[in-house]
């Protein structure tokens, strides 16, 4: 099934549904990217997948608010100069043009990302391989600097390393402390 639209009456407004297990799939840094809202509506929404271990590049959004509610796994989250864990139910609002990064520490994570803008949904089209089969990750080597370009060119430019696991433990041990 993919997304489907219905209408009962052409003066109502259509319902626009995206039901459990469609939605346009990607493989993105090696994560599993579901696109769970329909095509044209807002909030843009993608359904995240990323193992324990997964980290994001410390990088920024140009124009971007980068929202997240977590519904699996434990993150270590860097937002400026701000670091927290977040949990299953914790929703994430980052500010544009503030670098962020983070680290999955228990995992596999999952999160609805929901941006008002299709910066970031642009990116994981051109950057993300089409995932044909949810269930096998890519055994491709990921092409980093090809991944950089796109970044910058759609608003979300990489400006650091991902942050390592030693840095999101201390995190993780502050929060706790």
């Amino acid at each position: 099934m993919s997304d489907s639209v219905s209408t009962t009456n052409k003066s109502e407004r259509a319902i626009a549904v995206t039901a459990s297990g469609d939605g346009e799939a990607y493989w993105f840094y090696g994560n599993l990217a579901v696109v769970r809202s329909p095509e044209g509506s807002l909030p843009i929404v993608i359904e995240m997948h990323l193992p324990a271990g997964s980290a994001a590049p410390l990088h920024y959004h140009e124009s971007l608010e980068d929202n997240w509610y977590v519904i699996s796994g434990l993150i270590a989250v860097k937002d400026g100069d701000e670091t927290v864990v977040v949990r299953p139910g914790d929703y994430v609002a980052t500010r544009p043009g503030i670098p962020q990064s983070h680290f999955v520490l228990d995992g596999p994570a999952i999160l609805l990302q929901l941006h008002a803008r299709a910066d970031f949904l642009d990116f994981v089209r051109q950057f993300g391989t089409p995932a044909r089969d949810r269930s096998a990750r890519p055994s491709e080597p990921i092409d980093f600097a090809r991944g950089s370009a796109i970044a910058t060119s759609t608003g979300q430019p990489v400006i650091g390393p991902p942050m390592s696991e030693q840095e999101a433990r201390a995190i993780a041990e502050k929060v706790a402390g």
